[in-house]
């Protein structure tokens, strides 16, 4: 999610901001791990709901974005490195 933030200050997405976007996903995954939890009554691994939640609200709201390949390519150290050279 901290990564999502720091691709919305670099990309600037023109439709959907990437964290809003990873915030509802993190509580959808989390909403049915708990389902599954009550369903099953036995416990379920969240990253099973969390990771799948999480990336291909990603991934769709890049593709609406028009930043699949921008943000699939995003590396946070080299933007942080970017910012630095520009500063100095």
């Amino acid at each position: 999610m901290s990564l999502m933030t720091k691709a919305d200050e670099v990309l600037q997405p023109k439709n959907i901001p990437y964290f809003n976007v990873a915030v509802v996903a993190y509580a959808l995954g989390l909403a049915a791990c708990f389902t599954a939890n009550e369903i099953y009554h036995n416990g379920q691994p969240a990253l099973l709901y969390l990771d799948p939640a999480l990336v291909g609200s990603t991934l769709l709201a890049s593709n609406f974005n028009e930043q699949i390949s921008d943000l699939w390519a995003f590396k946070e150290e080299e933007e942080e490195e970017a910012k630095e050279k520009v500063a100095s």
